[in-house]
């Protein structure tokens, strides 16, 4: 039989022809490729961002604030290079966009953890300082154990020193916040305790049986003095409330009693209206009608409908007292300040123009503070500690106004000052600036030992009026403006060798190197001999500039327990 050969390529030409098909493929792939250094640069961006936002995200900033920028990242890490057979450079135009986004994503993300945590630092410093007024008036007025608020208000203080991420100024607002809502409602609770003890001491005087409202008292002082959160006030006064209907349950007897003083509680509400300035005449209306209840009860469930209603009537003044507030003791000062100063103008000679000189005593300065004070105010208490501040400042005023006229040189005791220190029963040592004089007076037990001229906050941001204690003692630190670039109010960063800070917010007494000229005048546009106008040309941010020397002398000699009165 005969058969066709087969036929057999070699061996050697079979190797050639697969090492040219892979060389083949190997030029193919080389020639649609991306560049890869451009094509690393995109992933090391992107590692970087990924690594800055779990950065941002363990330090506390919020996803809310995060998750934008996680989008268009997704929406990047989503995208893929276009390919071609024979040129890379669509690919390496890709790769160099990719880097160019990741990179301002970077950015964006850098810039969003400052900006978080000088926002969340910010707000930090302003509940602290709400916090120290809670906790100022609760003390004064003698009311509750706040014993357990001042170690938390300390142990706060000092991590607020040293915190450093978005979480940590959260979690010292956090404290800061619950503490001033149960300062809050502590004024409340101890209302509540007030208006119980009355009656019982009615009921008593009408020979009704009190003892054991008596004991219910008692142990309720006990709760009181040992509560220490917002829960602990919330239910001692929902439990106090169940404590009168129960006494009206017990003694039929009891019912004109606590309905009395129910009505005493509304009617000093009423009180306050008018010293606030405003018509109560609606509310007037609402009493005289639940009088009219009162008067007609004759059953448990008369006096419970009376109850109900009237605590429902005082329910609706308190939105009336914070604008009564806020709207008329805090406008009167703001414009009684503002009728002083156009009458007492300073005329600039540097600019021609003119300028008040009592402007920490409008809306500009400390009437801003005490509109933000009212944002803890609960209860009448509440309301009068703020008029109380308010008729503080209005001291302070007074005192300003009288020191305008005084001819006393700087460096020599002022009756003023004295009046001020004996107002606030100050003992040790007091720093008293004065604003008219731009002078700084040091006393220790009301005798004269240092003073200095200074140079104190411009009309727009002018020093705080008032009576305050350190919150805070620096040597060194750097001041940053809390005003974004491009405001006429902007600073750059600013080492500052000594700062002692009396209200939160930034306003401290410290040095300020970069001016030469202090005293009258200098808190307005002036020349100063060091040629520094940027710095110099103006007053402060509501801070009180000292001399280097001085400040350093000051920084020295004074400590935590120093009293500031600023008038």
């Amino acid at each position: 039989m005969h058969t066709t050969p087969s036929v057999r390529v070699p061996q050697r030409v079979t190797q050639t022809l697969l090492i040219a098909l892979l060389l083949g493929i190997t030029v193919l792939t080389s020639a649609c490729g991306a560049d890869p250094q451009v094509q690393q640069s995109a992933n090391q961006n992107k590692t970087q961002l990924d690594s800055t936002i779990q950065h941002a995200q363990q330090m506390g900033v919020p996803a809310s604030s995060l998750n934008p920028i996680l989008k268009k990242e997704q929406t990047l890490n989503s995208s893929s290079a276009p390919f071609s057979l024979f040129n890379g450079q669509a690919a390496t135009d890709y790769y160099r966009t990719q880097a160019t986004q990741y990179q301002q994503l970077l950015t964006q993300t850098q810039n969003l953890i400052t900006t978080t945590t000088n926002t969340f630092q910010q707000q930090a410093q302003d509940d602290m300082q709400v916090f120290s007024l809670a906790l100022t008036r609760r003390t004064t007025q003698h009311i509750g154990n706040v014993q357990p608020f001042t170690a938390l208000y300390n142990s706060d203080q000092s991590l607020l020193l040293t915190a450093k991420y978005p979480k940590d100024y959260a979690a010292i607002s956090q404290e800061a916040q619950q503490a001033t809502q149960a300062l809050g409602l502590m004024g409340a609770t101890y209302i509540q305790l007030t208006t119980f003890n009355t009656t019982i001491k009615q009921m008593q005087s009408a020979n009704i049986d009190v003892t054991a409202l008596q004991t219910q008292y008692q142990g309720d002082m006990q709760a009181f003095n040992a509560a220490k959160a917002v829960a602990d006030f919330r239910n001692l006064g929902t439990f106090i409330g169940s404590q009168y209907q129960q006494a009206v349950v017990n003694s039929i007897a009891a019912l004109p009693y606590v309905g009395a003083a129910k009505l005493g509680e509304f009617k000093t509400q009423l009180g306050l209206l008018k010293i606030y300035g405003m018509d109560p005449s609606a509310y007037q209306k609402l009493y005289t009608t639940d009088q009219g209840l009162m008067s007609k009860a004759k059953t448990i469930q008369d006096y419970l409908n009376f109850s109900n209603k009237i605590n429902a009537d005082m329910a609706t003044m308190h939105n009336d007292l914070v604008q009564g507030a806020s709207t008329y003791l805090i406008g009167q000062l703001d414009r009684e300040a503002n009728a002083w100063g156009q009458a007492h103008l300073y005329h600039d000679k540097f600019d021609n123009h003119n300028y008040i000189l009592d402007s920490g005593y409008t809306l500009n300065g400390i009437g801003y503070w005490l509109n933000r004070e009212l944002g803890w105010a609960y209860t009448p208490q509440d309301f009068q500690s703020v008029v109380d501040d308010e008729n503080n400042e209005f001291y302070h005023f007074q005192m300003m106004q009288a020191d305008y006229s005084d001819k006393t040189p700087y460096n020599q005791v002022h009756a003023t000052d004295l009046q001020l220190i004996n107002h606030y029963h100050l003992a040790g040592q007091t720093i008293v600036v004065s604003m008219v004089e731009q002078s700084l007076r040091l006393y220790q037990d009301g005798k004269l030992v240092k003073s200095f001229l200074v140079t104190t906050g411009r009309v727009e941001r002018p020093a705080l009026p008032g009576y305050w204690t350190v919150q805070d003692r620096k040597s060194p630190t750097e001041f940053k403006s809390s005003d974004p670039p491009g405001s006429p109010y902007w600073y750059p960063p600013t080492p500052i060798h000594y700062a002692i800070l009396y209200h939160w917010g930034g306003f401290n007494i410290h040095d300020s190197w970069w001016r030469m000229d202090y005293g009258p005048g200098t808190q307005f546009p002036h020349y100063d001999s060091g040629g520094d106008e940027s710095f110099a040309g103006d007053g402060s941010h509501g801070c009180v500039n000292v001399q280097e020397d001085q400040a350093a002398w000051l920084y020295a000699n004074t400590g935590w327990n120093t009293n500031i009165v600023i008038y």
